[in-house]
């Protein structure tokens, strides 16, 4: 990999971790009002899928036209646009007590999950030993989370997490990530190495999820005012659960109609689920931590997307290597495929459980 290569994607990821956990504590700082803020955190879910619509359509056909480097080009204009529209629309808010300053702590963060990642991809890759990487994350964890009981200003107050509702919370946006957005991954590996679909073909298959994603999430605050959050929240994860559950039935010669009909399940299930989650993480601490409960609730998220693709990918690719002796490819691949979102449609009802016991907090 080109130094440059790295450079410009770790820029990428540092910008990412810096945007995205400051979107929902402005939008609440900027209307207080709770049943505004439910309208608008629910319009945000829906650009955020219209974002997820757009990303994988326009990014197909400029694949296919121009190559894997303009992808990257559509970022300038919408970046700047960002920037112009925060400048003037955006009002400044400080809590400087209560941000993080736990150096030692950010390191070791990346240490143990880095290691994690790493170790469970060499699980299923069956090249690289898997043992040593993981015994690092294992130390690393334990060494993290002594640093956070100690430190003054930790990157992750424990403390927080003996509210019950906090930690259920934040365990069901682990399971968000882990379940419901690598899924995306393996959808796309699915179409195109499955199926046989071409990256822009694949792009528009992919449609339904989140469309329908982003007609629920624009309709989620109208929801709200008949049921109550942890009914929602409850009733995204369960959907989700099952919907996964039954794309581990999906095969080869699956027609599109099945096919697209539970992308679309999906996206009804995340359109209920995402603006729920962020609702309630929100609500579980008081308005000056805010700011620090959303970008926990998004860490671990992100966080569970990567463990997601790393260890489902290891079971979908060690499953796919046990069937390729007794089948060709495109069956091994499939069958890793159903082992994989078999796995990941019990890991979103099994979270589901206990949110039926989160108290009727509204935000």
């Amino acid at each position: 990999m080109h130094r440059s290569t790295a450079a410009s994607r770790l820029a990428r990821k540092l910008a990412g971790a810096l945007l995205i956990p400051g979107a929902m504590p402005i939008l609440s700082h900027a209307f207080p009002d709770p049943r505004e803020r439910v309208h608008v955190i629910g319009g945000w879910s829906a650009f955020s899928a219209l974002a997820l619509i757009l990303g994988p359509l326009l990014g197909g056909m400029l694949l296919e036209a121009t190559g894997w480097q303009s992808i990257f080009l559509i970022n300038l204009p919408l970046g700047l646009l960002a920037m112009l529209l925060g400048a003037w629309g955006i009002t400044e808010r400080h809590y400087r007590e209560q941000a993080a300053l736990d150096r030692t702590g950010q390191v070791l963060s990346i240490a143990w999950l880095g290691a994690l990642t790493y170790g469970l991809i060499a699980l299923g890759s069956g090249g690289t030993p898997a043992w040593p990487p993981l015994v690092f994350a294992l130390l690393a964890f334990i060494a993290f989370l002594a640093v956070e009981a100690r430190a003054p200003r930790p990157l992750l107050p424990l403390r927080m997490f003996r509210e019950r509702s906090f930690a259920l919370v934040n365990l069901a946006s682990l399971v968000l990530g882990f379940a419901c957005y690598s899924s995306l991954f393996f959808f796309s590996l699915y179409l195109q190495q499955i199926q046989g679909w071409a990256a822009g073909a694949s792009g528009w298959r992919m449609l339904p999820q989140f469309a329908a994603m982003g007609i629920v999430s624009l309709g989620f605050g109208r929801l709200s005012r008949h049921v109550p959050l942890r009914r929602l929240m409850l009733g995204g994860y369960m959907l989700a659960g099952l919907v996964l559950l039954a794309t581990a039935t999906l095969a080869p010669q699956t027609p599109y109609a099945i096919v697209g009909t539970l992308f679309g399940l999906l996206g009804v299930a995340m359109g209920l689920a995402v603006p729920a989650t962020g609702l309630l993480a929100m609500a579980s601490v008081g308005s000056e931590r805010g700011a620090m409960a959303s970008a926990i609730m998004n860490a671990l998220r992100q966080a569970g997307m990567t463990l997601g693709v790393a260890v489902l990918g290891s079971v979908m690719s060690l499953r796919a290597a046990a069937m390729l002796e007794r089948s060709g490819q495109v069956a091994a691949l499939a069958a890793g495929f159903q082992l994989a979102m078999l796995l990941a449609g019990l890991a979103c009802l099994a979270v589901a459980l206990p949110l039926y016991w989160l108290p009727a907090r509204q935000p």
